[in-house]
């Protein structure tokens, strides 16, 4: 996970972006739900990727998990998407201290 302390998978995070108010997530989670376990072709563990890319295809313009960050599909502004944001930055934009003689 993109915290480095939960354990999952890409989706375990994005589904922790879809804005709270999102009238069509519950849909979305009871549209999984309801396929019977005999005509699943994804393993339980794999269940939160399902739920994320049938809500994806629901969009005005279905798109990948990341291109749905960039339209405003995805909460950026979310606590955790903060959280990876600040890691980021630090990863990527801190200058290395210049050796001194």
């Amino acid at each position: 996970m993109p915290d480095n302390l939960s354990p999952g998978e890409l989706e375990d995070f994005i589904y922790k972006l879809i804005p709270e108010d999102d009238p069509i997530w519950p849909r979305t989670n009871q549209y999984i739900k309801n396929i019977p376990s005999k005509d699943r072709k994804f393993t339980d563990r794999k269940e939160h990727r399902a739920k994320i890319h049938a809500w994806l295809a629901t969009r005005k313009k279905p798109r990948r998990m990341g291109a749905a960050i960039g339209a405003g599909d995805l909460d950026s502004s979310a606590p955790i998407a903060q959280d990876f944001y600040k890691w980021l930055h630090l990863l990527f934009n801190e200058t290395v201290p210049s050796s001194t003689n």
